[in-house]
């Protein structure tokens, strides 16, 4: 059976982030979606009340489980589940460019672990959740 982990923060969990784990739930038999808390980017640290508005668009999908990851690198937590795939995204160049920086991280910790990359369906290549957070800031401030 092939399994993969589509780790993120996913912080809020939108379309863009949809659109890839579709695409990896079609390839393996089974996608844990990580949810992982971003000590860089994240304000929001109640990942049980994230996960419930991810299981609410995503309860469709029989072979992707959830897990929460509040403390450990990506690489460490797919290696004790013998998880070798790991699911990123990316929407343009500098993107791929954090994500080979991001591969040959895990890849010094899990050489087993393969990352494998998909692009965004056009119509969701400019969402980001960082830009997501803004919109949604500057609404609630007027």
């Amino acid at each position: 059976m092939k399994k993969a982990i589509y780790p993120g923060s996913f912080d809020p969990f939108h379309d863009g982030h949809l659109n890839i784990l579709l695409k990896a739930a079609k390839l393996f038999d089974e996608v844990i979606l990580v949810v992982t808390k971003n000590i860089s980017k994240d304000k929001n640290p109640d990942l049980v009340q994230r996960i419930e508005k991810i299981k609410s668009k995503i309860r469709y999908l029989d072979n992707v489980k959830i897990e929460i990851n509040q403390n450990q690198l990506t690489a460490n937590f797919a290696k004790e589940r013998k998880i070798n795939y790991i699911v990123r995204g990316i929407r343009d160049s500098q993107t791929l460019d954090y994500e080979i920086e991001l591969h040959d991280g895990n890849k010094s910790i899990y050489s087993e672990l393969e990352t494998v990359l998909f692009l965004s369906d056009n119509e969701n290549r400019k969402v980001s959740s960082s830009l997501l957070k803004e919109i949604e800031k500057y609404k609630s401030e007027s």
